[in-house]
């Protein structure tokens, strides 16, 4: 099994050499730019008892806000990757004797859209930590997240299934607005 310091070795070894690659693909479309920006909305609920001494997550559920800087790997519009980060507030139970505080996710994402129509299906993979206050010291816990969602020209909707690395689990649900337009595969291929 790969350390974590092997393991962000390793994705940003891809996240420097695909763009790369790509760079010399995108350039033969004076009209295409692989860059968006995306903001999302969702909400984060903890699945499972959360009230365990060893549980990371210290509340019940949560809505926040991201961001996120996509990139679109290939000229067919199949591949893309992102970096987000964002805020969520945490609400708790009365049972719950945590305070609320905020969490800040950031992660990397990986992305494969079906086909590129107005409507695409997508699923994903991400690695990134999640920094939130537990036990009267900030922790930055790896988490795994897959994901699912559709999409059209500037809108997509999502769920998310994060593992956290203590074995803390937790689903996303959220909708998200791109300010351009996801990059279509239809215009004609150069030799």
């Amino acid at each position: 099994m790969l350390s974590l310091t092997k393991k962000f070795v390793f994705i940003f070894f891809i996240l420097i050499l695909l763009p790369l690659i790509s760079l010399s693909q995108n350039r033969q479309n004076k009209y295409y730019n692989p860059f968006r920006f995306s903001v999302s909305g969702f909400t984060k609920f903890v699945v499972g008892p959360n009230d365990h001494i060893n549980s990371k997550y210290l509340f019940d559920n949560g809505l926040g806000l991201l961001g996120e800087l996509i990139y679109t790997l290939d000229q067919k519009a199949k591949y893309e990757i992102s970096i987000e980060a964002g805020i969520m507030k945490t609400f708790s139970n009365p049972h719950n004797s945590s305070t609320e505080k905020p969490l800040i996710p950031i992660s990397i994402n990986a992305y494969y859209y079906f086909f590129d129509e107005e409507f695409s299906p997508f699923i994903g993979f991400g690695f990134g930590a999640e920094y939130f206050h537990s036990s009267n010291k900030y922790l930055l816990e790896p988490l795994l997240k897959t994901m699912i969602g559709i999409s059209n020209n500037n809108l997509k909707v999502f769920g998310r299934y994060g593992i956290l690395n203590s074995g803390d689990y937790s689903i996303e649900i959220g909708i998200g607005y791109s300010f351009k337009e996801r990059p279509c595969g239809c215009f004609p291929q150069s030799n």
